[in-house]
């Protein structure tokens, strides 16, 4: 096989696989919210995800991050700490959550996570219930809506 071949079979190859994802899985309730409907407790965001996960096998569960009793006003979160590290290291590359708010609620920290750091990173980002899937459709994060839903949830943590 002459090298021109071999070039061309290799762009075939790398042109039909499909992206290993290596999956977070983030899940947070504050305390604030413990009040709330059942909809926002750990083990119904788990549900969520995890129908979410049999409809997509292509994404494997790296780990699980779990911020119970933590506010989403701040980054300051023990496992959302580790799972910037992770995601930052390359351990990570896929990042599911049951919505925006369960990520964060402050706009401006979780606006420049989704706009600047995760496309730097690389980072496929998912949230279920926004229907935002940054690589499947990468146009799901750049409308009005998700900068609406990302102040609506700042408003709600600065009212509590």
């Amino acid at each position: 096989m002459s090298t021109g071949r071999i070039s061309k079979y290799l762009d075939m190859v790398v042109a039909n696989s499909k992206p290993i994802w290596r999956t977070a899985l983030y899940l947070r309730l504050s305390r604030e919210d413990g009040d709330k409907i059942e909809s926002d407790s750990i083990a119904n965001q788990r549900k969520i995800i995890d129908r979410y996960l049999a409809k997509n096998p292509d994404l494997q569960i790296y780990d699980i991050y779990i911020d119970d009793g933590f506010s989403g006003t701040n980054f300051n979160r023990p496992s959302m700490t580790r799972l910037l590290e992770d995601i930052k290291s390359g351990k990570v590359n896929c990042l599911i959550v049951k919505d925006l708010s369960r990520f964060g609620r402050n706009y401006h920290e979780t606006g420049r996570y989704l706009e600047v750091v995760f496309p730097l990173l690389k980072l496929r980002f998912i949230s279920i219930n926004d229907n935002i899937d940054s690589y499947k459709n990468p146009l799901s994060l750049k409308n009005s809506t998700v900068s609406f839903k990302n102040v609506m949830n700042d408003e709600y943590g600065r009212d509590i």
